[in-house]
């Protein structure tokens, strides 16, 4: 199950992101809360959880096994492809070491190719 917030004034294609949603987790039980937020609160949380002073792209949170939180920063004008990549954070990809990050990179590409 999705549930998808916006908490701006800033109209968002919505859609995109259920249908990339029932790709990505299609045989999963996975509830998922996404929230579409300014670049002030993005800064705000990037400061709090990652103690970084700049305003993120994405904030994914697991807060449980099969509950997650997605953050996405609606000024951005590649919300599907942010929204791809906060998702796979949660299903345990990472980005840190470069072969990680290359099969991330393909997997991202893979479904945003799937989702058009």
């Amino acid at each position: 199950m999705i549930e998808i917030r916006n908490l701006t004034k800033k109209r968002a294609n919505t859609g995109i992101i259920k249908k990339i949603y029932n790709k990505i987790f299609f045989n999963k039980k996975f509830e998922l809360d996404v929230v579409l937020a300014s670049p002030q609160l993005m800064l705000a949380l990037n400061k709090k959880y990652r103690k970084k002073e700049k305003i993120a792209d994405v904030l994914s949170f697991l807060l449980e096994k099969n509950i997650g939180e997605i953050f996405l920063n609606i000024s951005k004008k590649n919300l599907p492809y942010l929204f791809i990549h906060g998702s796979l954070h949660l299903l345990g990809y990472g980005h840190k070491k470069n072969k990680d990050a290359k099969k991330m990179e393909r997997k991202e590409l893979n479904i945003l190719k799937q989702s058009k």
